[in-house]
């Protein structure tokens, strides 16, 4: 696949192959700039790509409608959109038709319900315009409930940690795992947490992949995801 920006020469992604079967785990890393932003945007179709091809279950993505596309995907991003309304009806838009048990077991799942129950109002509690009422982790949490009540079969998660202190990116990171279970999985970041239960993770660069792999081979390689890694610990030995 490539693609190119309207008002750039050269392509933001180029040569970009891989596959992503069914209840398979996959990462896409690399530092930014790298091209990761632009592969979820043509996933989801914010973007129409125009050369090459992306199949889902068989199907050119371009022939599922945005509506579709929605009901097949479950997405927790780096920026979570809460309404001002109370943690039930946030929860309650993946499947308004869930059950309380239904509700209470996903919370329980993304590590969430303990911390709701402490609430005055429990799950009636209102969270107030994006979320300000909560911590960026309870927020990420309930994200992830969210998609854990919806039940998608395919996950993708962009840049899900980002911004979290370390503690924190580990708490909901637990979570994460927990969402991963019997999901096909597209993990788009460029924290290096975690990603020893992939499948594959793909280094990009410079809109291209220059390196493939699991964890353990890609550190064993000395190349661009082994200069990352030792990196980030640095940063956070420091």
């Amino acid at each position: 696949m490539y693609y190119t920006y309207s008002d750039k020469e050269h392509p933001a992604l180029e040569d970009i192959s891989f596959d992503l079967a069914p209840g398979e785990r996959v990462a896409l890393v690399g530092p930014s700039g790298a091209g990761k932003s632009t592969i979820v945007n043509l996933l989801l179709r914010f973007w129409d790509y125009r050369e090459g091809v992306i199949y889902l279950g068989g199907h050119e993505l371009k022939r599922y409608s945005p509506e579709d596309l929605r009901r097949l995907l479950g997405v927790v991003t780096q920026h979570t959109h809460l309404f001002n309304a109370t943690i039930r009806e946030n929860l309650l838009l993946a499947r308004p038709g869930a059950s309380e048990e239904e509700l209470i077991a996903a919370a329980r799942r993304a590590r969430i319900h303990d911390f709701i129950q402490t609430l005055p109002r429990g799950y009636d509690t209102c969270v107030g315009e994006g979320g300000f009422k909560l911590s960026g982790g309870q927020r990420q949490r309930l994200a992830i409930a969210r998609v854990l009540l919806k039940n998608a079969p395919i996950l993708v998660l962009d840049e899900a940690t980002a911004g979290l202190d370390p503690v924190t990116e580990r708490e909901v990171m637990d979570a994460v795992y927990s969402l991963m279970q019997g999901r096909t999985t597209l993990v788009i970041t460029h924290r290096l947490v975690g990603l020893e239960v992939m499948d594959e993770i793909l280094v990009l660069d410079g809109g291209r992949v220059v390196e493939r792999g699991r964890h353990e081979d890609l550190l064993r390689h000395n190349g661009l995801y082994r200069r990352l890694w030792e990196l980030q610990h640095q940063v956070l030995a420091g």
